[in-house]
């Protein structure tokens, strides 16, 4: 390899991570002295470089400064490891003994530098580590230009702006959402010292997120299983500790490696974090693929958002633009609506608000049943968060079924289509009691004018009682004066007249009429009262 370009297929793409300007400086210079190599960014946290190493096209070699924080430099070697196999990391450090290189290389390092390593040195170190990684691309992937795709689960976390704005209902109801559509689904509890998602599943299980910090060292399937509770409704449940006091017991690091551990077992993993921030759910939260924080229209909970994201931030847990806010127990009526309260928390809200169902949620949490929720809005909105957060992909959809919202939009199409009969049928009813009405008022007015044309002309001659029907005949209109719709007779001193009442249907005959009569009174009877 010549030392004056890089490796093949191209210009070298380095992430600088470390939080001392004086370092990055020195790098940066060196690298400026270099042909075939391009510093693509300065990361200052393990967040960002783990945002970074996702988000950046091209990626060949991480350059991690030992004293990197919050998360230690040699987890988060691992974290990359798990989550990019093909990415190579050089840890930077500040003593580069063989305690120091043998730690890295356990770890998954591909080598090691001093924070001031020589030009060669430098040049030397990121360019082995660069064809390393290149190789396993093309090994792995023909088409290695596109990064390989880490084999782990999508990891969200929910958190509360504070106590009672329901991050646990939430997180409850998108694992039992996101295991019907067919993903494998881990619940976890990280509220350490008052979580209850075991309560909310109507769950009683001995064991606890406790007895796995000692093996955490080594986690394999059956450690796993004997401490996780398999639900009825498909999620595995990891419970918090029945003891608060107990939440000491365990430690950031072994938070880590217990949620590396289930991200490649499961396809989802959803942990409830709580409205408190612990060593152990802040890791949750740096290490999730979406951040999610429950907060409730009021100002309150809406101000306790802003602050927990900022805090978050000042930490350099988590940026503040990574992270959003899902509005609970929404409702039209409320005084703050999503725009305004977007404006007061000021980062990104979901597009999906989660209504008020007090009522729907209470028998499911008293019974701990997610199921007894009747409430058709609160599970459409489960079902838009799962969506936004992008808990379902094409590979969480279960093979040879509908994704969710299509399955919805199928059967309101098949609820619409046994609809439209019915709603024809009452608009005929109408249609039809209407041609009544106006039946039997053609038919007064006809036998009052029949009545008085008798009473003028008589009834005894054909021409008298085709002078009677054509006075009739002019008191209605349309089909109802036809001859064989309207029929006029005389009798015991009464005109008479029956119509036909008209089929709502063209082309159907009238199976009945209407028949209304009129007194004849004689002009002489008129004259002489």
């Amino acid at each position: 390899m010549s030392g004056a370009g890089g490796p093949a297929g191209g210009e070298v793409k380095v992430l600088i991570a470390t939080a001392e300007r004086d370092l990055a400086g020195l790098l940066n210079a060196q690298f400026h002295e270099m042909s075939g190599i391009e510093v693509v960014g300065v990361e200052v946290s393990t967040g960002d470089v783990v945002g970074a190493a996702a988000s950046v096209p091209g990626l060949d070699v991480v350059l991690l400064h030992q004293r990197l924080g919050p998360l230690p430099a040699l987890d988060l070697i691992r974290e990359l490891g798990v989550r990019h196999p093909h990415l190579p990391v050089v840890l930077i450090a500040e003593e580069a003994t063989a305690e120091t290189f043998g730690a890295a290389m356990a770890a998954g390092a591909r080598g090691v530098i001093s924070t001031e390593p020589t030009l060669s040195e430098l040049h030397t170190r990121v360019e082995s580590a660069a064809e390393w990684g290149r190789t396993m691309r093309r090994h792995f992937d023909s088409s290695y230009q596109n990064p390989l795709p880490g084999r782990v689960g999508t990891l969200l976390a929910v958190a509360g702006a504070k106590g009672g704005t329901g991050a646990t209902t939430i997180a409850v109801h998108l694992a039992v959402a996101a295991s019907a559509a067919g993903r494998t689904v881990c619940l976890v509890d990280m509220d350490l010292q008052k979580g209850d998602v075991a309560g909310y599943l109507d769950v009683v299980h001995r064991r606890s997120i406790i007895d796995l910090v000692a093996a955490a060292d080594d986690l394999d399937g059956t450690t796993l299983g004997e401490a996780l509770f398999v639900h009825r409704l498909g999620p595995h449940l990891l419970p918090a500790p029945a003891e608060g006091e107990r939440a000491e017991d365990v430690p950031a690091r072994a938070a880590r490696q217990i949620l590396a551990a289930l991200r490649t077992r499961y396809a989802v993993v959803i942990v409830d974090c709580g409205a408190h921030i612990s060593e152990p759910n802040a890791m949750a939260v740096e290490l999730a693929d979406r951040v999610i924080v429950a907060a409730t229209p009021d100002l309150p909970a809406l101000r306790g958002a802003k602050r927990l994201v900022r805090l978050w931030a000042r930490l350099r847990i988590r940026k503040e633009e990574d992270v959003a806010v899902v509005l609970n127990r929404h409702d039209r009526r409320n005084e703050i609506q999503p725009d305004l309260a977007g404006r007061i928390v000021g980062t990104g809200l979901l597009g999906t608000t989660v209504p008020a169902a007090y009522r729907a949620l209470e028998d499911a949490s008293n019974t701990g049943s997610p199921t007894a929720v009747k409430s058709s809005d609160f599970r459409k909105a489960i079902s838009g968060i799962v969506r936004e957060t992008g808990l379902l992909d094409e590979r969480g959809e279960p093979q040879g079924e509908a994704p969710p919202a299509d399955r919805d939009r199928g059967a309101a199409a098949v609820d619409f289509a046994a609809t439209v009969p019915l709603i024809g049928l009452l608009l005929l009813l109408c249609w039809q009691a209407l041609l009544t009405g106006l039946t039997s008022m053609y038919a007064g007015h006809a036998a009052n004018e029949a009545a008085r044309a008798v009473a003028v002309v008589g009834y005894d001659t054909p021409q008298a009682r085709r002078e009677v029907r054509r006075r009739a005949v002019a008191r209605v209109a349309g089909p109802w004066g036809g001859e064989d719709v309207m029929h006029v007779r005389v009798e015991n001193g009464f005109a008479k007249v029956t119509i036909d009442v008209p089929a709502v249907l063209p082309g159907w005959r009238s199976t009945f009429g209407l028949t209304t009569r009129a007194k004849i009174v004689s002009e002489g009877a008129g004259s002489g009262g």
